[in-house]
């Protein structure tokens, strides 16, 4: 936290790759004359440091602090509501996701919509006092709520990307499904992209190989709940494949649900990977969101004890 006195601003990605007195004019209600002045003469810290290099390129998650001065500043922003922390150290940081937020920036979105990661690093870099860079190692499709894993450094992400690839991440899903699913089953079916509708996926020949293991967890009024996990990472891979049994994702109108509800009911309820540092096993899991859980009781779906904890309700439509 700032001391006293000492106002705390937030570079959001509206302001990066500004100048500093640039971002400061904004951020502050001053002039760019003044906020040049203020920079000149040391009443601005960068990142926990006095910088009084006006041009400095500014960047998502910078903190600006300006020291007390007699100008009216403006007001900072308010912070986005902090997400859920499950796991942290120096090497990585583990969060629950709300369905409606992309993991990562892309290239069309809401204005002033925040990334996963944009959030996250402006939740630790005000908390820190200077900016924390964060690097996506693995990703959740915006429809979808749960554990996201970000590296806090090049190493960590290195040697995350490593246990990725080498499949030595155990990830687990809960999905909501119509249809008849088996009790138990493994689908390998290979995943390519879907030429009639892009961003689209289906199963077909000349695609990737893919591999995902099911497990019928629950039944309920006309839906099911089922553990699925995904051997290979293939994009919209649970979502293909469980389609291509006969047994859609409920409110994924993507890949064929007819069932209505909030949003498609997947979940990233857990990992489970060696610490890319010391190699002890660690066990992550996220509880599912308030609308998750409310769908499945409403139709008559009962969770597993450990899986009934909740976590906020999710976002609004407005994915802000």
């Amino acid at each position: 936290m700032p001391e006293a006195g000492v106002t705390r601003y937030l570079v959001d990605p509206g302001l990066s790759g500004l100048r500093l007195d640039q971002g400061l004019a904004q951020l502050t209600g001053l002039s760019r004359r003044r906020a040049k002045t203020l920079v000149a003469e040391g009443w601005v810290w960068l990142n926990g440091r006095a910088c009084r290099v006006e041009s400095k390129v500014l960047q998502v998650g910078d903190v600006v602090d300006v020291l007390p001065v007699p100008d009216p500043l403006r007001p900072p922003q308010p912070l986005p509501p902090p997400l859920p922390v499950l796991y942290e150290d120096g090497w990585l940081v583990a969060v629950n996701k709300p369905p409606g937020m992309l993991t990562q920036p892309a290239p069309e979105r809401l204005p002033g919509e925040l990334s996963t990661v944009e959030h996250l690093a402006l939740q630790l870099s005000y908390r820190e006092g200077h900016r924390v860079e964060l690097k996506v190692v693995h990703r959740l499709d915006r429809i979808a709520s749960g554990l996201v894993l970000f590296a806090k450094h090049h190493d960590a992400a290195a040697a995350l990307s490593r246990l990725f690839a080498g499949r030595s991440v155990d990830k687990v899903y809960l999905a909501v499904v119509s249809g008849h699913p088996p009790a138990e089953t493994t689908i390998n079916a290979p995943i390519a992209p879907d030429p009639l509708l892009p961003g689209r996926f289906r199963v077909g020949a000349g695609g990737k190989k893919a591999a995902t293991r099911l497990r019928l967890v629950a039944r309920g009024d006309g839906v099911f709940l089922v553990e699925v996990r995904p051997l290979t990472g293939r994009t919209h891979q649970l979502r293909v494949h469980l389609q291509s049994i006969g047994c859609p994702i409920v409110g994924d109108t993507l890949y064929g649900s007819q069932t209505e509800a909030p949003r498609p009911m997947l979940h990233a309820f857990g990992l489970s990977l060696p610490h890319p540092r010391g190699g002890q096993k660690l066990q992550l899991t996220a509880p599912v969101p308030l609308d998750f859980l409310a769908f499945c009781r409403s139709h008559g779906l009962a969770l597993p004890e450990a899986e009934e904890a909740v976590t906020p309700a999710p976002l609004s439509s407005s994915g802000s």
